[in-house]
């Protein structure tokens, strides 16, 4: 990634010696282009309503409509598993500060 400030001075980051994730640049830069290219992601073509979670949300307004009902199967059974879990017990043990009460 390139980064501009506003006076249109370009940083290019430099790698850090600890292996931080961050890049040292200027506090006022943008991002100005990213050296990766980004992999497209095919479009899905199935009806399995796991995969199409799993899709990018962008690609939803070219499912047709078997593959929007998959999606809408999937996402109701799921909340429907999440509900139907029973809850977890828990016990809290309160102990006095004073060792001398019991």
């Amino acid at each position: 990634m390139a980064f501009r400030d506003e006076r249109g001075v370009v940083y290019d980051p430099v790698p850090l010696p600890n292996h931080e994730v961050t890049a040292a640049v200027a506090v006022d830069a943008r991002i100005v282009s990213r050296s990766t290219v980004r992999k497209a992601v095919p479009l899905y073509t199935g009806t399995d309503g796991a995969e199409l979670a799993q899709q990018p949300r962008g690609h939803r307004r070219h499912w047709t409509d078997p593959q929007w009902l998959a999606f809408e199967e999937h996402r109701h059974v799921e909340a429907e598993l999440l509900r139907d879990d029973e809850p977890t017990a828990a016990a809290m043990i309160v102990r006095p500060h004073n060792p001398a009460i019991r």
